[in-house]
């Protein structure tokens, strides 16, 4: 039997993780938990080459729990952009979260979560979001942040014809004429990341990319795909009629029936070229877990939204609105002066019209569902003429982030 450690032994130090003293450890730790037995060397030096050391990783932000010198706990930070509508959000992407197989179950995690969260409101971070586990991240401020949807179309609903053009297989890592294109078909699409995310090396999940140019050369769609069980489409651009001959032809040389698409924004245009023809969709909606939000600074995130939500109100019927608007989540709460869609933060919180929701606001700032929806789902407060506002600065936006920008 193995000799009980002392409580002084066990007392966790959790401090933000140096990239000289840690990254080694880290990158050992989270191969350990994530790399799945012989997975684990390949997965050490993925984290060594793409996934944390030469990444968009946060090392002020993220947080380590130590026993001594032992690494027994990490909760990683991946500072990416995402848009809400014409906004501009910083978002701390969460991953890696890692506890050593020594010491779970002892509340370590938690405490350096907490510990995490704090450091991203102290570092300038407007929201948070992560892909997790159900019934753990909640406790700290984190909920739905979207249903997932998975398009199906079989091959035989696929274009006959052949792609125009030449179409040419590249490695996915950074390329600027990719990034571009992307960057300027989803200028708008909430939940979407502003690229590049991995600067370096090769994206961390597998994938094969295909894109085609024009007469000149030039790279004008591309295609980022997952072989599995079906062909899988996780990133798009160009003209949507060329990407699905492109995947004829590839699903049809490879014998695959089906064709999906995951993580493609609804409203990006292969989605609405697909829902042109015959498909079928599965939606999952997870209580707890899967994709979440979290708000980190509600007055920051309202102030960087508020030409956003003054596009929205010019086109409502709400566009002569004069007045005040409380918005308040656990922590905040803001004030929103709206005159004739002129929207700016107001002192003071005194107002006729209120949104208090606690967490879920979270949902409101990204457009998770329907507003209705959102309001009574999460039996939000809500005063004067609140409900009319909240239908029209928080419209349902179908929020996604793309495979390739997850963390």
């Amino acid at each position: 039997m193995p000799p009980r450690r002392s409580k002084r032994a066990e007392a966790l130090t959790i401090v933000p993780p140096d990239r000289r003293t840690h990254g080694e450890a880290m990158c050992d730790m989270i191969a350990k938990v994530f790399g799945g037995g012989r997975g684990y060397y390949t997965f050490r030096d993925f984290c060594r080459r793409v996934y944390v050391l030469p990444s968009h990783y946060d090392w002020r932000a993220s947080r380590i729990g130590l026993i001594g010198d032992r690494l027994v706990t990490h909760f990683g930070v991946w500072d990416i952009r995402v848009r809400v509508g014409t906004a501009r959000l910083r978002v701390g992407g969460i991953g890696a979260v890692a506890t050593h197989g020594d010491y779970r179950m002892r509340g370590y995690m938690a405490r350096t979560a907490r510990a995490s969260v704090a450091a991203m409101r102290d570092g300038g971070y407007d929201l948070s979001m992560l892909a997790g586990i159900s019934d753990f991240y909640d406790r700290f401020g984190y909920v739905r942040a979207w249903c997932s949807a998975i398009y199906t179309v079989t091959v035989s609903d696929l274009p006959a014809e052949r792609p125009t053009g030449r179409v040419r297989k590249f490695t996915p890592g950074h390329r600027e004429d990719i990034t571009r294109l992307y960057n300027r078909e989803h200028a708008h699409l909430t939940g979407t990341a502003v690229k590049p995310t991995y600067p370096r090396g090769t994206y961390p999940r597998p994938m094969e990319g295909y894109r085609w140019t024009d007469a000149r050369g030039r790279t004008v769609g591309y295609l980022l795909l997952r072989p599995e069980k079906n062909l899988q489409c996780v990133e798009a651009a160009g003209n949507p009629d060329q990407a699905l001959r492109v995947l004829a032809g590839l699903a049809r040389r490879r014998g695959f029936r089906e064709v999906t698409f995951d993580t493609l924004h609804d409203r990006c245009r292969l989605i609405r070229r697909v829902r042109q023809g015959t498909w079928r969709v599965e939606t999952r909606h997870p209580r707890s877990g899967g994709d979440m939000v979290a708000t980190i600074n509600l007055a920051a995130t309202l102030d960087k939204m508020t030409t956003e939500l003054g596009r929205r109100l010019r086109a409502s019927p709400l566009e002569n609105w004069r007045g005040k608007l409380v918005v308040a989540d656990r922590r905040e709460t803001v004030t929103l002066r709206i005159d004739r869609s002129r929207v700016g933060l107001a002192r003071g919180g005194r107002s006729g019209h209120a949104i208090r929701g606690g967490d879920a606001i979270a949902q409101l700032l990204i457009g998770t569902d329907d507003p209705a929806v959102t309001l009574e789902t999460a039996r939000m407060r809500v005063t004067g003429d609140a409900g009319r506002l909240a239908d029209v600065l928080f419209p349902n936006e179908h929020p996604m982030l793309s495979l390739r920008d997850r963390f």
